[in-house]
């Protein structure tokens, strides 16, 4: 068994360094502390692929500042790791020592929460979990609902038949609560919206987010909004093909397609970025924290694309208000009854 988990934490390593950012000790770090970091030892694990222009790539990008943050520290990532492989690859970083192991996405959580019990003097962080664990697990979201709410609001403003897709990657608790703020957010603006959530199960085949879109065409649907990793593209990709507006989430999707004429920003890497700094300082408490607009995590993208002026001046407006009741704090669920 042993000899199992050290080949798989081989193939990570490999990964890692691959990627350019592992095992380095960097002199040009942004903290400029003096301080020597080599003790910290940071691990981040991804189950898409760490050039998706998107979710896990947000999360690639946090390891590799941090391992210009932290000089002579070591920092690696694994990344397409399917969920047969959660345990070991997350034993694996332990069994070596890491300090800090961070994985990305509500998909690792059940992993997260058995094996932060077998080694409770290493820190854990599950990003998109909607709970953590005494003493050492840390569920961090990045305000999904109020993700959501954005979308499904923007969405509600600009559809003509009042049908609304929602394609989400697979059913877990993080893209369920997306959904969930979609269908709020939509109602909030106009309740007799509907909304048709679909999961594709899968965070990178872009063929199954188009055939999703294909189906929501054909009930009626206008305009689609998507929280699907790579596999989101090819919803943008769709919209495009067949005349229907879109929405982005996650990362900045005005730049895929022309149907898409605004996008909600999650910023992960921000997110991230910031729980492993609390981390290395020994600020992180465990159990459950959230992260949303009111510290830059969750932002809207400028207006773009075929469908930039689809929206008025006055609904544009109603849409900044909504981020702006986020940015201070307002809990959007209670915006409906």
């Amino acid at each position: 068994m042993k000899k199992v988990i050290a080949l798989v934490l081989s193939l990570v390593m490999v990964l890692g360094l691959l990627a350019g950012c592992g095992n380095k000790q960097n002199d040009s770090d942004k903290k400029n502390d003096g301080k020597d970091y080599s003790n910290v030892k940071i691990g981040v694990m991804l189950s898409g692929s760490a050039n998706d222009g998107g979710w896990s790539q947000m999360a690639a990008d946090a390891a590799k500042a941090a391992s210009k943050d932290y000089p002579g520290s070591t920092v690696n990532y694994s990344e397409s790791i399917s969920a047969t492989d959660f345990e070991s690859i997350m034993r694996g970083y332990a069994d070596a020592g890491y300090t800090i192991i961070v994985s990305h996405g509500a998909e690792f959580l059940d992993a997260a929460k058995l094996v932060s019990k077998e080694y409770p003097n290493i820190t854990f962080i599950c990003t998109s979990a909607q709970s953590g664990q005494e003493p050492n697990l840390t569920g961090i979201d990045f305000a999904t609902y109020q993700l959501g709410f954005l979308n499904g609001a923007a969405c509600a403003m600009a559809t003509k038949t009042k049908k609304i897709g929602a394609v989400g990657s697979n059913e877990i608790d993080s893209i369920i609560a997306w959904c969930n703020g979609v269908i709020a957010g939509a109602k909030y603006i106009d309740p007799e919206c509907e909304v048709f959530p679909v999961y594709t199960g899968s965070f990178d085949d872009a063929l199954k987010a188009k055939q999703a879109v294909d189906a929501l065409h054909q009930k009626g649907v206008d305009i689609v909004t998507q929280n699907a990793d790579a596999c989101g593209v090819g919803a943008v990709q769709e919209c495009d093909a067949l005349g229907l507006m879109n929405v982005g989430a996650v990362s900045d999707q005005t730049t895929i397609g022309e149907s898409c004429f605004i996008s909600v920003i999650q910023d992960a890497q921000l997110g991230i970025t910031a729980a492993i700094e609390q981390a290395v300082e020994g600020t992180l408490k465990p159990g459950f924290v959230s992260m949303g607009a009111s510290v830059g995590v969750i932002t809207l993208t400028g207006y773009a694309g075929k469908y930039a002026d689809v929206l008025s001046k006055e609904q544009k407006a109603t849409l900044q208000d909504l981020w702006q009741k986020s940015y201070d704090g307002v809990d959007l669920s209670t915006l409906v009854g």
